[in-house]
């Protein structure tokens, strides 16, 4: 009977080591995986942010706005010639004169031109106007507007957003005194919604069409005939004209020279005297010096 016991307990105590090294098996697998699950997790997350920073470092390239200006002053032969040969140069480019002056300065007639023409033929317009005379000053400068014109057209699309919502508010309301106050509103943003757009149109012809100022003025003094091939006539009365101004200039500077000196005149006046006094007694003195050395 005691052996039966004694069986009894050493299979219970095999079969309860059994499950002890059962249940230790089936635990290790479980906690491997939870290492190889985080890595799956970790390595995902990663991906995923590289993949967003990637995606934010790939802008796309903003469109430069830029308004260019370019000014030539000019001494050409004749002016109205000029004109009219600058006027069929910006016409055929595709653009316009936008103001013109012709006017009589200094005794020469001079010409004031403000062309548009388009951008991208700036340079190429200006080396067709150069020929025309002899440049004096030439100038071309360019202002960037890009952030001013996309914050302008930012605000003009929010703009209209609240536009829109307002009009599906206003389709809903149901009182007079909402309805007033909607419109009152309808009419704000449209308001600003229209100045926006104006200010974009202004930016949008400034960045287009690049605007060109033009001085033109005759030649005002004798050519050296190396540019420029004036008549012999008008380079006669050039001639007369800078003798006259200097003859002219000549007194002007004696006159000048008067009135600085007039406040000396007493001084000098007293100095003369004073001076003529002791020459004078100085002649007497020497001619009665022999009379008396004869009388001896």
């Amino acid at each position: 009977m005691k052996k039966t016991y004694a069986v009894v307990f050493l299979l219970a105590g095999l079969l309860l080591l059994g499950g002890c090294g059962t249940a230790k098996q089936n635990a290790g697998p479980v906690t491997s995986e939870k290492p190889y699950e985080n890595r799956a997790v970790t390595g995902a997350g990663s991906e995923s942010l590289s993949t967003a920073a990637n995606d934010a470092d790939v802008q796309t390239p903003v469109e430069r706005k830029v308004t260019r200006k370019a000014s030539l002053v000019m001494v050409v032969a004749n002016v109205t010639e000029s004109y009219n040969q600058i006027q069929g140069i910006v016409q055929e480019s595709g653009g316009y004169m936008q103001e013109a002056d012709i006017r009589t300065s200094d005794g020469s007639l001079r010409s004031t031109l403000t062309l548009r023409v388009p951008a991208a033929k700036l340079e190429e317009i200006l080396s067709a106007l150069e020929p025309l005379g002899q440049v004096e000053g030439k100038n071309i400068s360019g202002q960037d507007v890009t952030e001013e014109y996309y914050d302008t057209t930012a605000r003009k699309v929010n703009l209209e957003k609240q536009e829109q919502r307002l009009l599906e508010l206003y389709n809903k309301a149901g009182t007079v005194k909402d309805i007033l106050e909607i419109e009152n509103e309808l009419t704000r943003v449209r308001g600003e919604i229209e100045s926006l757009q104006a200010r974009l149109n202004v930016l949008d012809n400034l960045i287009s069409l690049a605007t060109i100022t033009v001085e033109l003025r005759a030649p005002g003094g004798i050519s050296t005939g190396s540019t420029l091939k004036e008549p012999l006539g008008t380079r006669l009365k050039a001639a007369w004209q800078m003798g006259v101004n200097g003859l002219v200039n000549f007194s002007e500077s004696l006159l000048l020279l008067g009135v600085v000196l007039l406040p000396y005149t007493p001084f000098v006046a007293a100095a003369y005297l004073l001076f003529y006094y002791i020459v004078r007694k100085r002649r007497l003195k020497s001619k009665d010096t022999p009379t008396d050395r004869g009388a001896v």
